[in-house]
């Protein structure tokens, strides 16, 4: 990972950790929103629609069997007396209108039906009443939301989970590419996150940014939820349209529980994975499995100018070196140079037998380099074929 080093971090691709946090104004805002009721903003103008607002049941009857006014009357936004019976939470008067056929379906000029506007209101009586009587769930509005997305956005439970009952499709996406899952931790609705997880939703869905579930429970740090769908196995190498795992995300943002879980997660798919197999190994571009401290903890990360997701320190090769000097380091990926160095000895042997093996040079000073001349050319000062042997501690 490039610019990793010194405590300088990189910019993440557009923002996408860079989420206000809640402040203390913030939550009073909400507590007062939860406990007072919102404002219907509909406003009647045809007599139907007022009577259905109103509660007005008896009027409302008079009105259809005088046949003057018409449960099919709409305003100039295309909102019928269902439109405006559910989002005054009128429970009889969606009733009476079902019974005398009033369309359970009918879209307004934004494609939002009387459901959605329930659904929206928190009027579950108006909305298990529609439901029953055939209403369709998976409408989609002009923004391709559904009844659920809109469950959803006002996280309430027990509107969802009523839904679910009758089929209500949780893999539908909006225009935007949210499935009510995604917008759930998009919106850092959590709990309502957790809940649609438990009841079957796809966890491995992304946007248009190719941003997954878990990015998302990354960017509002949400530790239960990182650690819900790890368990439910989630892919931890997936990465977005920039090439960004979640990893890389938690490391560069400000998501310290996330980025612990995470990092312990990959420790923990080194060790399971260590016998080398393909599938880790391909998926390890963006991991930090040989650095997994803490990058606040004071340790830094090697920087690389040559590949983003190498994270291993690489010996700095000098222009000025003939030929390569093996290396006697310890630890995971030396066989190969093991056998580098094996053949770099043995080739220098057949072609200088006066030179000393590593064993017969264990009183040498380490890093130092051993210059052996030609045998022909022992006694001359003019010419000599350097060989450069380094030994390393």
């Amino acid at each position: 990972m490039k610019n990793l080093v010194h405590g300088i971090k990189e910019k993440i691709p557009m923002g996408f950790c860079d989420v206000p946090r809640q402040t203390l104004l913030d939550f009073f805002r909400d507590m007062k929103s939860i406990s007072v009721p919102k404002e219907p903003r509909y406003k009647p103008l045809k007599k139907i629609h007022q009577a259905a607002s109103e509660g007005a049941i008896k009027k409302l009857q008079r009105m259809i069997k005088l046949g003057k006014h018409s449960m099919h009357d709409r305003d100039f936004k295309e909102r019928t007396a269902l439109h405006f019976a559910c989002v005054y939470d009128w429970e009889e008067v969606v009733n009476v209108l079902l019974r005398n056929n009033c369309d359970n379906d009918a879209f307004d000029r934004n494609s939002i039906t009387p459901l959605m506007k329930a659904v929206q209101n928190w009027s579950y009586g108006c909305m298990c009443t529609l439901l029953k009587h055939g209403a369709n769930p998976n409408c989609i509005d002009k923004n391709g939301n559904t009844s659920l997305h809109y469950a959803v956005s006002e996280d309430n439970q027990k509107l969802a989970e009523y839904l679910l009952k009758y089929n209500a499709d949780m893999e539908q996406k909006n225009k935007d590419g949210f499935t009510p899952l995604l917008l759930a931790l998009k919106e850092n609705k959590i709990e309502m996150a957790k809940f649609l997880v438990k009841k079957g939703a796809n966890i491995h869905v992304f946007d248009k940014m190719k941003r997954n579930t878990l990015l998302y429970a990354i960017r509002w740090d949400s530790t239960d939820m990182v650690s819900l769908l790890l368990d439910e196995g989630i892919d931890f190498f997936f990465k977005d349209v920039f090439g960004w795992t979640a990893l890389r995300y938690a490391i560069e943002g400000t998501s310290k529980g996330s980025r612990k879980i995470l990092m312990d997660y990959e420790v923990k798919l080194h060790i399971k994975n260590k016998d080398g197999s393909p599938e880790y190994k391909n998926s390890e571009d963006n991991s930090l499995a040989k650095h997994h401290n803490d990058p606040n903890s004071g340790s830094t990360l090697p920087k690389s100018s040559e590949d983003d997701g190498d994270f291993d320190d690489k010996p700095s090769s000098s222009q000025h070196a003939p030929a390569k000097c093996p290396s006697n380091l310890g630890g995971a990926g030396d066989q190969r140079d093991k056998n580098e160095a094996k053949g770099t000895v043995t080739e220098s042997v057949k072609k200088y037998p006066n030179l000393k093996t590593p064993n017969e040079m264990n009183d040498l000073t380490p890093n130092k380099c051993l210059e052996v001349k030609d045998e022909g050319t022992l006694n001359s000062s003019k010419s000599s074929t350097p060989i450069i042997l380094e030994r390393r501690s």
